[in-house]
């Protein structure tokens, strides 16, 4: 199998049409992939792979509720009802690389083995460990099989700027993950 990969020179909000549009060109190559992942955050990213992809079976992964102030989640309603009138799935759940992992870091300091793998995935770009994150997730909640590739997409901060081509698994048995192979990402994060 010949993969191209794409690099943009930097990380950054601007790209998520670029983006889709390489995993679109991917797909048309490679027909029976049937999941699309995509995280996002106040779902302009995932109401644009929500529409794109219609023929696909497409799974928005949003911050977890509380992630940026208490009882509140970004997204936005227009772009849930996006997303839902384009007929994917929208899931809200505890980060794979975060929830109780992260209480400890921010309430006493220490770094627990969980996070500290989310710092080595990072070295590959931010977009790299959130696509890492949400095909475990998205397992996890029974969206996606483990047993069948599927293409992931995130980000650097806000948009898209990075996509996968994963094996996905559920969280229990992360050592099997496998990023099978970069679509693209930026050189520069």
């Amino acid at each position: 199998m010949k993969i191209n990969t794409h690099y943009f020179e930097s990380a950054s909000t601007k790209l998520a049409e670029q983006v889709l549009d390489i995993v679109d060109a991917f797909l048309a190559d490679h027909p029976d992939i049937e999941h699309v992942v995509v995280a996002t955050t106040e779902g302009d990213t995932g109401a644009l792979a929500a529409e794109r992809f219609k023929d696909k079976h497409v799974v928005v992964v949003t911050h977890q509720t509380g992630f940026a102030a208490p009882n509140f989640n970004e997204l936005k309603e227009e772009n849930r009802a996006r997303i839902e009138r384009a007929g994917a799935e929208i899931l809200t759940a505890t980060h794979a690389f975060a929830g109780v992992a992260r209480s400890f870091r921010k309430m006493l300091g220490t770094w627990t083995p969980t996070e500290l793998m989310s710092v080595a995935l990072r070295t590959f770009g931010q977009g790299t460990k959130v696509c890492a994150e949400i095909a475990m997730m998205a397992a996890d909640a029974g969206l996606i099989p483990v047993d069948k590739d599927v293409i992931t997409v995130g980000g650097t901060g806000r948009g898209a700027d990075t996509a996968w081509l994963v094996a996905p698994v559920y969280t229990s048995e992360f050592p099997r993950l496998r990023m099978r192979a970069c679509l693209c990402k930026p050189l520069d994060f």
